[in-house]
């Protein structure tokens, strides 16, 4: 297929990200291999309504997860987040808790690589100096006479096109997990990120026909990139990753098929596994069900003392503590206060 036409003259800042083919040796057939990853190293914590982070909060803006990078720290998620979603943190929903963990995490890593990676380039210049934040969702990005491209639920971004079907004839053809408006010597680029979590089930031909050739027309200035942010394994093979960082057959035509297209790729990992984020999903099911009151089960280390049993759920600070009466025998909860720093 031929997408409109795009700016083949723009200078490229990410080309050291994009799929190289070569031959190592003599004795193989050429590969593909990808030299740079994002080259964020970043870390999570787990807070509780208790821990010190959140004594100077309100409710809703107490921070559950915090992702931190050198000396930055995020709010991934806070109880706000946890209570105005659209799907309960349950087992029910365990495949959407992940999904929007990767999401955040994800998102936030390719914002600080954008901000930090050269000095020739800025975020930014999407929204004006009126647009808020707090009053955003269902907010029109830009559009074309066929297009829309419009804010679902900040920060997710989707894709309407005029069908004459659906509400007001316009039909929801992709969401977007990240988008990122770049500027570098002058020249617009704009990536769009996409998160999975193990399984990497691209479908190339939707990725140009619903993403692509819409963007294409309401941004027709600028130079597309298609960022896919997953594990390493299902970027990389396995017994090739340590010598040549070679890259698997998917990623392979994922490349190929958008490349020919003048659109780049970068493949970006986590520095979490799996069981980070499993780690991470339970712990935001035990704080929802802590903040709505509800019975609950944890997990986390438990003291037990002559006077006193403090239990664990998690965050850095107990979840619970009691103390003995050394009268009654009962046992009751005292409040958990900090030192101050």
């Amino acid at each position: 297929m031929n997408l409109p036409a795009h700016n083949k003259a723009a200078p490229d800042p990410f080309h050291e990200f994009h799929p190289v083919l070569w031959t190592p040796d003599s004795t193989v057939e050429s590969i593909y291999s990808v030299k740079r990853n994002h080259g964020i190293t970043g870390s999570y914590k787990l807070h509780n309504l208790n821990d010190q982070i959140n004594d100077n909060r309100d409710t809703f803006n107490k921070i559950i997860v915090e992702y931190i990078i050198n000396d930055c720290s995020y709010a991934v998620f806070t109880v706000a987040d946890l209570l105005n979603t659209t799907y309960p943190f349950d087992q029910q929903s365990e495949g959407n808790i992940l999904g929007e963990i990767a999401e955040r995490i994800s998102r936030r890593i390719t914002k600080y690589f954008l901000k930090h990676w050269s000095k020739q380039g800025k975020t930014g210049g999407i929204f004006d100096q009126n647009f808020d934040i707090r009053n955003c969702n269902n907010f029109i990005v830009a559009h074309t006479s066929h297009y829309v491209l419009k804010i679902q639920q900040y920060p997710n971004l989707i894709i309407l096109k005029r069908t004459g079907k659906g509400k007001y004839g316009y039909e929801n053809i992709k969401e977007l997990d990240g988008f990122f408006d770049y500027r570098f010597s002058g020249k617009r680029h704009i990536l769009v990120l996409e998160s999975k979590l193990e399984k990497v089930n691209v479908d190339c031909d939707d990725l140009l026909n619903n993403l692509f050739t819409p963007l294409r027309q309401i941004f027709p200035e600028a130079s597309f990139y298609y960022v896919l942010f997953t594990d390493k394994y299902s970027i990389y093979s396995r017994s090739n990753y340590e010598r040549w960082r070679q890259i698997k057959q998917l990623p392979v035509r994922i490349h190929e098929k958008l490349n020919a297209e003048g659109i780049g790729t970068l493949f970006f990992t986590f520095n979490e596994s799996r069981e980070d984020f499993e780690k991470i999903k339970n712990f935001l099911m035990i704080q929802y069900r802590a903040v709505r009151k509800e019975t609950l089960t944890l997990f986390g280390k438990t003291i037990i003392g002559q006077k006193e049993l403090t239990i664990f759920d998690g965050g850095e600070t107990p979840h619970i503590k009691l103390i003995k009466d050394p009268y009654s025998g009962m046992w009751r909860e005292i409040p958990l206060k900090h030192k101050s720093s």
